[in-house]
């Protein structure tokens, strides 16, 4: 599409590469690809040393249609009845209006509706002209039902926003439940297909590293290290095929508060010259892993609040070739066709998740039928078919 010249974009997310997570990714592939220039306003550059030379090693690259302004304080305490706090709301909708200057029509991206979409808000409210998209991820909209200003706070940007863009039907649900007159699009996160077509060489290479026979099936999780993601219940069933006799290793790759747990789990199960925990990967690293292993499995569980709003490591592994195990809650589903391109699983119960295990280590015909359904599953999501569908859905407000 050609760019729309009397319009400006800005973006607002107070948490910026090279720290950045799903939702930042996301936003970073989609908009890197803009037919227009658009600003991002994230926080001022970190006052620790090494930190600070990352942003800045960041900063020095090129990131496609993204210019950064790395320019809005950040808050002391995020609480609307506090006059700082809000001065300092008021300071970034100013600083997000100067970047879209002197277009006469602007448009504010959020990552999320608290707090930058509250910042988005602000600028709707300041300035004429000016359209909010927020995005909507599934858990920060449950985290904000347990306290009375961020409920108001996400409430009252969904009512306001003129699109928002939520990552599954779940959480569209969830949003409506909150906002039940918001204007929402389903637009799930995607995955650059063709960078996940890894050379045999790295795939052998990798699975040498790992010591274990060639006919063992090596799965791999690749997440955050903490309960809601469950590489708990991915290591008892591993455990509980290996007492059936079956050849199944396991790479559990990332960091996080549950490392030192979940490799005291693999010791009490007796399965620890078979699992291997290389820590947090690189880009690179992480599409070998995925090439390499058999089977990807990230059976996730709603903790509390905290819920898999749709899970783009469930693509990636398509992209690759290897079939999943998902987890039934949150929009985990909508990334995992069950039957086609993986299992979908109860991850609260172990024994669920070494059925699907056990079912993909005894038939390989399978993972290989599996793993190519998930080659052209991946390639619907393709992050020039994400930008192309974003672009559509923004162009109509």
């Amino acid at each position: 599409m050609k760019p729309h010249t009397d319009r400006a974009h800005a973006l607002v997310s107070y948490d910026w590469a090279p720290k950045i997570g799903g939702a930042h990714s996301w936003l970073h592939e989609v908009y890197s690809r803009w037919p227009e220039k658009v600003r991002v306003l994230t926080s001022t550059p970190s006052p620790d040393a090494e930190p600070a030379a990352a942003e800045r090693a960041y900063d020095a690259s090129r990131h496609g249609s993204l210019e950064l302004h790395r320019a809005a304080a950040p808050f002391a305490q995020l609480s609307l009845l506090s006059p700082g706090c809000v001065a300092r709301f008021l300071a970034h909708a100013r600083a997000l209006h100067s970047l879209t200057r002197p277009a006469p029509r602007s448009m504010i991206h959020a990552l999320r509706s608290w707090p930058e979409g509250f910042t988005g808000l602000l600028c709707k409210r300041l300035y004429r002209g000016t359209k909010l998209v927020t995005y909507a991820h599934g858990e920060e909209i449950l985290i904000a039902r347990l306290s009375t200003q961020l409920r108001w706070m996400a409430r009252s940007v969904y009512q306001a926003s003129d699109l928002i863009i939520a990552n599954s039907e779940s959480t569209r649900r969830i949003v409506l439940d909150l906002a039940p007159t918001a204007k929402i699009v389903c637009i799930a996160p995607g995955v650059d297909t063709r960078s996940y077509v890894v050379p045999d060489s790295a795939i052998a290479t990798c699975r040498a590293a790992w010591g274990w026979s060639a006919d063992t099936m090596v799965v791999a999780t690749i997440a955050r290290m903490e309960a809601r993601k469950n590489q708990g219940g991915v290591l008892r069933a591993v455990a509980e095929l290996r007492r059936e006799g079956l050849d199944v290793a396991y790479v559990c790759a990332g960091n996080g508060q549950e490392r030192s747990a979940l490799e005291q789990l693999a010791g009490e199960l007796g399965i620890t010259p078979w699992v291997r925990f290389p820590g947090s990967i690189g880009e690179a690293d992480k599409r070998i892993l995925f090439a390499a292993a058999d089977v990807h499995a990230m059976p996730s569980v709603q903790l509390g609040e905290m819920i898999e709003g749709f899970g783009i490591v469930f693509l990636e592994a398509a992209a690759a070739g290897v079939p999943s195990i998902c987890g039934n809650s949150g929009g985990q589903m909508e990334a995992v066709r069950d039957g086609e391109t993986g299992i979908v699983v109860d991850g609260r119960d172990s024994a669920n998740i070494a059925v699907a295990l056990r079912q993909l280590a005894l038939n390989p015909e399978l993972r290989r039928k599996m793993g190519g359904n998930g080659r052209r599953w991946a390639a619907e999501f393709d992050w020039e078919k994400v930008c192309a569908r974003t672009l559509e859905a923004t162009r109509a407000i």
